[in-house]
């Protein structure tokens, strides 16, 4: 599978059974990596998408488990997984696909998850199919914060959340 590096972080795709234990066993999943995980990523939102993106997975080719995963960030001077960044399917056939992401407290405001969704993109965006990546639904500031400074587009800002997108340039 791929690994994407930035100067910062490392970003490492899980597979479906290390989905799983970041579901149902933390423990277990930190000893399969090796290294600590930030286990206050995986509140109550991040336990539903994992129980969805492991349904999804089970669902798609095995190809393409790359865009149903959560690729996880990796502070390297740390060597800890201090996040989450994913997409949440495969293009579709307008070569569209939408991203979520969270980091742990400790690790907000310095930069990591700007670094890691720009990673996402990029590899998104080294692959042909890919036009566009789309955040909906975002209401935290810092996240608004982190895709203006990618560049995205916003598309709607209504009732305290707004929809972005970035286009391949």
């Amino acid at each position: 599978m791929d690994i994407i590096e930035t100067p910062r972080v490392r970003l490492a795709p899980l597979s479906e059974r290390q989905l799983g234990l970041c579901l149902h066993n933390l423990p277990a999943f930190e000893q399969d990596l090796g290294f600590s995980f930030a286990r206050d990523v995986v509140d109550t939102p991040i336990l539903r998408a994992l129980g969805m993106k492991l349904k999804k997975m089970r669902q798609a080719d095995p190809s393409t488990h790359v865009w149903y995963t959560y690729w996880l960030v990796i502070v390297q001077a740390e060597n800890v997984g201090a996040g989450l960044v994913g997409f949440k399917g495969y293009p579709n056939e307008y070569g569209s696909t939408e991203i979520g992401y969270g980091i742990s407290p400790r690790f907000q405001n310095q930069g990591y998850m700007t670094e890691a969704v720009r990673g996402l993109v990029e590899w998104a965006f080294s692959h042909p199919f890919c036009q566009t990546v789309t955040a909906t639904t975002v209401k935290n500031p810092a996240s608004n914060r982190l895709l203006q400074k990618l560049g995205a587009q916003l598309v709607e800002q209504a009732r305290g959340s707004s929809s972005w997108r970035i286009s391949r340039a």
